[in-house]
C-alpha cells in the first residue's frame, strides 16, 4: 500500500473544469475543458486528453452557485506537477499557487459548494 503524503484531505468531485495553458502570446491561448476528479486545497487530478507538458503553468475556472443563489467565477492558478499518459483516464496532476474571486469565502467553502 501507498502512504499518504498530502497535506490536505483530496476529495472526489467530478466538477467540469475550464482551463487554459498560459502563455504569453494571448492571440494562440489555448482553450481546453476536463473533469475534476481528485480535487483538494492544495492541487487537484484534472482528467484531460488534452496533456500539458510538466512544470507548465494553466489557469482554471470553476462555477457554481453560492448560498444566496448567486453564480460564482473562481479563477485559479496551478502548475502541472505530473502526468497521467498511459492508464485511463488520462490526465494531469495540478499544485495551486494563486486564486482569484474567492470573496470573503476560502477555496475549501468553494469546494464545499462546488459538490452540491
Amino acid at each position: 500500500m501507498f502512504e499518504e503524503k498530502r497535506q490536505f484531505k483530496r476529495i472526489a468531485s467530478n466538477v467540469r473544469v475550464g482551463f487554459n495553458k498560459q502563455q504569453v502570446d494571448k492571440e494562440t491561448e489555448e482553450y481546453f475543458q476536463g473533469v475534476a476528479e481528485d480535487c483538494g486545497l492544495s492541487g487537484m487530478f484534472l482528467a484531460t486528453e488534452h496533456l500539458m507538458p510538466k512544470g507548465s503553468v494553466v489557469s482554471l475556472n470553476f462555477q457554481f452557485i453560492d448560498e444566496e443563489g448567486e453564480q460564482v467565477m473562481i479563477q485559479a492558478q496551478a502548475v502541472v506537477r505530473w502526468t497521467q499518459r498511459f492508464r485511463k483516464p488520462k490526465g494531469m496532476g495540478l499544485e495551486f499557487f494563486e486564486f482569484n474571486g474567492l470573496g470573503d469565502r476560502n477555496f475549501e467553502e468553494c469546494l464545499r459548494l462546488l459538490l452540491k
